[in-house]
């Protein structure tokens, strides 16, 4: 009996927590209709059966740390997604209502935890594949079926999308390759007048795209310039998800869950889209399944004390490489290679790494000025304090005395009614680009007047950063720019100015438009759609965590340390809940995942 009344309790609470309307009744209106109370009802009764099938009580150590987590996750996205503000949970009365809602989602997601390490059970021990050609063919050979399956199913993309996938950032790098004045010149302090080029994206990345460009034009014409670069890219892409299925194959994962790799690499946007698209990201995410499987082993090499010289060349030149196709690439590998200190026999190997590194990012840097090459601006680090300052602005601009306010619009080189007028919460570039320090002098003053302001209202600075990134950890946020969607469009407007001829081919127009639609469905899809959502991402990856340190295999948080960084990274960006930052955490996750739920992995 006692049980029977414990399980209606946390039943009515959790269905609760999901159809009552705390919004409007935070605003002081009516939070009651017919349909939320039938619903209340109904999920009240539902959520008592699975309450009284499962045992809910015995919660895992991590599940102890991750649960808690992820309902003050929901809470905080759902409290900016309302109102914009943490006000929602704390106000008055509402707060009593926020300790309700924070025991309904501990106890959502403890059963939804149950079900997944059930459903991970019956996948490991008992699906089983029927021994049919294509499996045998597999099997034996999986990398080459592998490659097969992706050339086919990626080619459909090719020839719809020919010559590729043009967002708004590589439309200006081929403007820039072509030495063509764009945004990140005009605000920023130019080297030499007569030179373009920047590092606002990698300088490799770009020249990479412009090259392409004049050799097709050379050869064809600029559309066949564009296209034999997504062709090496997705080249490229292709035999790395199919050795990387083939690799895990050697490392004893199951068949199983190598096909739904195989599977998720053919169906996920991430993936598809991604092998046409031009944007740096696509080289940098493949980079990073590289380096997934380098770290395994790098472990597996040390356990056997066999590390040659030629894999330590090849691990060289990948970690250069990540440095060279993402500005914060440096910090990921020398992020990776920490862990080794602690190894007696790789520290001094781990130790010449980690210097070697610093010595190539700074002769690095110093090549771009001796080719006048304007280095990435500092502003693009400085996007979460820019946001904070911007939003104090905009509430209490009239605490600012007269030499403030000269001195906020001299940053922003705009004026303060204009920050307050471009101000957006979850993207910085309005009021970032414009802003500008010009020495270290600059830096610093700009930094004792944040702080003051910090002062004065704190939770400004807190609301800021909040509703500016709370879509990478709230899994219910809608993607910026709509996700995939936004990268699936040629911008002529931007590239084609009279010197540039990049257009999609008349012939495919409905192929084009079909798989476009379908890709737009899908995302508003209930359930599917979730592929799209960054925060959902964030919590497989916790979650996946959480499973290994469950199986106390701790040499497995190694292979994750470049995964969190990046999500940290997201943390720091312009941008809230932009799959794009997201895609070398997606794409690496599969590999991950294997290794994790591997058995006789310690």
């Amino acid at each position: 009996m006692k049980k029977k009344f414990e399980c209606f309790i946390l039943s009515f609470i959790s269905a609760f927590t999901l159809f009552f309307n705390f919004k409007k009744l935070y605003l002081g209106k009516n939070p009651f209709n017919i349909l939320n109370i039938v619903l209340l009802v109904l999920f009240t009764f539902i959520f008592y059966i699975f309450y009284a099938k499962n045992d809910y009580k015995n919660i895992s150590k991590e599940d102890k740390i991750l649960l808690p987590m992820f309902s003050i996750f929901v809470l905080v996205g759902q409290s900016y997604r309302d109102v914009g503000s943490l006000s929602i949970l704390f106000r008055k009365y509402m707060f009593f209502f926020t300790i309700i809602r924070f025991i309904g989602f501990y106890n959502i997601l403890n059963l939804f935890m149950i079900y997944i390490k059930k459903t991970i059970s019956i996948f490991e021990n008992k699906f089983n594949l029927k021994d049919n050609k294509f499996i045998k063919l597999f099997n034996k050979h999986p990398f080459l079926v592998s490659l097969f399956v992706l050339i086919l199913c990626y080619s459909i993309y090719y020839i719809a999308y020919y010559p590729a996938v043009l967002s708004p950032d590589p439309s200006n790098q081929i403007k820039q390759a072509f030495n063509v004045r764009t945004k990140y010149v005009d605000y920023s302090i130019q080297i030499d007048p007569k030179v373009n080029l920047t590092n606002h994206h990698p300088v490799l990345h770009t020249l990479m795209l412009g090259y392409s460009v004049k050799l097709g034009r050379l050869l064809v014409n600029d559309n066949f310039g564009l296209f034999i670069y997504t062709f090496f890219q997705g080249l490229f892409l292709v035999l790395t998800l199919s050795y990387s299925i083939s690799y895990l194959k050697k490392k004893g994962v199951s068949n199983k869950y190598l096909l739904l790799m195989l599977l998720l690499y053919v169906i996920m946007p991430c993936f598809s889209f991604y092998a046409i698209n031009t944007n740096k990201d696509v080289y940098y995410s493949i980079l990073m399944i590289w380096l997934t499987i380098f770290l395994i082993e790098f472990i597996e090499k040390f356990k056997s004390k066999k590390i040659e010289f030629k894999w330590l060349l090849l691990s060289f030149v990948l970690m250069m490489f990540i440095c060279l196709f993402r500005n914060n690439g440096i910090y990921i590998v020398i992020a990776s290679l920490i862990p080794y200190l602690f190894k007696k026999n790789l520290r001094k190997k781990a130790v010449s790494f980690i210097l070697i590194f610093i010595l190539f990012q700074f002769s690095y840097n110093k090549s771009l000025d001796y080719f006048k090459i304007q280095p990435s601006n500092i502003r693009e680090t400085l996007s979460v304090p820019i946001q904070q300052t911007a939003r104090y602005i905009k509430y209490y601009d009239k605490q600012l005395s007269k030499k403030e306010r000269n001195y906020v619009e001299n940053l922003y080189r705009m004026s303060i009614k204009e920050i307050k007028k471009k101000y957006q919460p979850e993207l910085s570039d309005p009021v970032k680009f414009p802003w500008k320090v010009n020495d270290k002098k600059e830096l610093i003053e700009y930094f004792k007047f944040w702080f003051k302001c910090f002062k004065k209202h704190p939770k400004v600075y807190v609301d800021s950063f909040l509703e500016n990134y709370y879509g990478y950890f709230y899994p219910l946020k809608k993607d910026y720019k709509d996700g995939v969607a936004w990268f699936i469009v040629v911008y002529n407007k931007r590239v084609n100015t009279g010197y540039f001829d990049l257009h999609y081919l008349k012939t495919f127009k409905t192929e084009r438009n079909f798989i476009t639609n379908f890709t737009n469905k899908l995302k508003v899809t209930k359930g599917i759609g979730l592929i799209y959502n960054t925060g959902v991402y964030t919590w497989v990856l916790l979650i996946l965590i959480g499973y290994t340190l469950y199986k106390k295999r701790y040499t497995n948080l190694i292979f994750s340390i470049p995964i969190l960084l990046t999500l940290a990274f997201c943390f720091l960006s312009p941008v809230n809940a932009y799959l794009r930052y997201m895609n070398p955490i997606i794409v690496t996750i599969p590999v991950y995942l294997a290794i994790c739920l591997k058995k006789n992995n310690k």
